[in-house]
This record gives structure tokens, sequence and C-alpha cells, in this order.
């Protein structure tokens, strides 16, 4: 008897093994495809929501995905990611079910368009996480604008670098580009070039704004001298 209650202890002493658990984070951009390579990443973190102890970081890199498959509306729950979809994996070694804190911060270019999120969820032991991984959507447009003489010019695409052009799935009639002058919009219209619209805007101009009227997605950014 005195032996099995040594023995009860010892186990009770032993501390339980940490279990390989796989992580895959995907990001995914607002009204279009995943984010990658083509725009130099997105960076990750993962953390103990309660310590904030760094599980693992990494960039999610790779290629924006199968297009039909993400945009022609697969049916909910469906993995819509390709083998060469951009994505980030790690294993996270755990004991017990663990709340993580996902923190992600991209497009890492152009300079000036990075958003910033944070996730929380559930890893539990030795469970990956299903279908096309943990993905996130960033919200956003990538917007930069600058000033050639009296025009405004701004370059814009879907976080992802998705093209805004006539004719594509992200046609530029659908995208709303202003510059602000003394608190009231001066549209700027399609300049003939992928993802550029451009106007003569007065001076006094600060900032540029753009709005996705289907997706809702947005951005704003200073107009460069």
């Amino acid at each position: 008897m005195n032996r099995l209650i040594a023995l009860a202890a010892l186990l009770a002493a032993t501390p339980a093994l940490a279990v390989p658990t796989p992580v895959t984070v995907r990001v995914i951009s607002q009204g279009a495809k995943f984010i990658g390579t083509g725009m130099g990443g997105v960076d990750i973190m993962l953390v103990d929501a309660a310590t904030g102890a760094e599980l693992a970081k990494g960039r999610v890199e790779g290629g924006t995905g199968d297009t039909a498959k993400i945009m022609n509306g697969a049916a909910r729950g469906a993995p819509i990611a390709d083998d060469g979809a951009a994505r980030f994996s790690t294993t996270v070694d755990i004991t017990e079910p663990r709340l993580v804190r996902l923190l992600v911060a991209g497009p890492k270019r152009p300079a000036g368009v990075e958003v910033a999120k944070t996730e929380v969820r559930w890893l539990i032991p030795g469970q990956p996480v299903v279908g096309d991984g943990w993905v996130v959507e960033l919200p956003g447009l990538a917007l930069t604008a600058r000033r050639e003489g009296g025009r405004v010019v701004a370059d814009v695409s879907m976080l992802c670098g998705c093209p805004i052009a006539p004719g594509t799935l992200w046609d530029e009639g659908r995208f709303r580009i202003n510059a602000w002058v003394a608190g009231k919009p001066v549209p700027l219209g399609f300049a003939g070039q992928t993802g550029r619209f451009a106007a003569d805007v007065p001076a006094g101009a600060e900032w540029v704004t753009a709005v996705d009227t289907l997706s809702g997605a947005t951005s704003a950014a200073k107009i460069a001298p």
C-alpha cells in the first residue's frame, strides 16, 4: 500500500509533458486575397494571453492564392487557400488549453500602409487549427499620395497588392478617391495607370482618402510634398 501511495505521489509530482500543437496563420485583405511576399509580408507574434509570454513569431510569406477559390463565394467554412497561399506556420508546445493572443502587422510595403490587428483564440494541446488555419482579415487599402506641381497623385491597391483597374475584379469605378481642402473633398479620377488616381488640387490639401464602395474598405494618407 505504501508503495502505491508513493507511486501516486511521484506521478502527481511529475510535470505534464508539453504537446506539440501546430498553428498556421494566414492574413487576407478586406475584399480581396491573401497578403504575402509581394507586399513585403505580414509580421506575426503569438503570445500567452494571460502572461504576455512570447510563444512564436515570424512573417507571413507566399502568394496571394487562387483567385477563383477566394473571390467566387465559397460555401461558409470551406477552405479557400491553396498550397501556395501565403502563411506562417509554427508549432507551440503546450500542456493544457491556452488562450493565445495573435498580433498582426502588415503589409510591410509600401511604407506607411501597415495595418495592425489583434485577435485571441483557444489552442488545445495537439489540436491543429483546421481548414485554412487562423485567418485574420486586415481592413483597409494600400494608399500613398504625393503632390506633383498643382496635381495630387494617389496610388491605391488592395492590401494584397491586387490591382485596381477597369475590367478587373477591383474595377476602378467602385473606388472613391478624394483629396481634402479645408474640409471639402476634391475627387481624384483614374489616371490611366493601374491603381493611379490624380487631379488638380488647390494648395492646402493635406490628406487623401480612399473608399472601396463594394467591400467597405477605407484608408487615408498624408500627401507627401
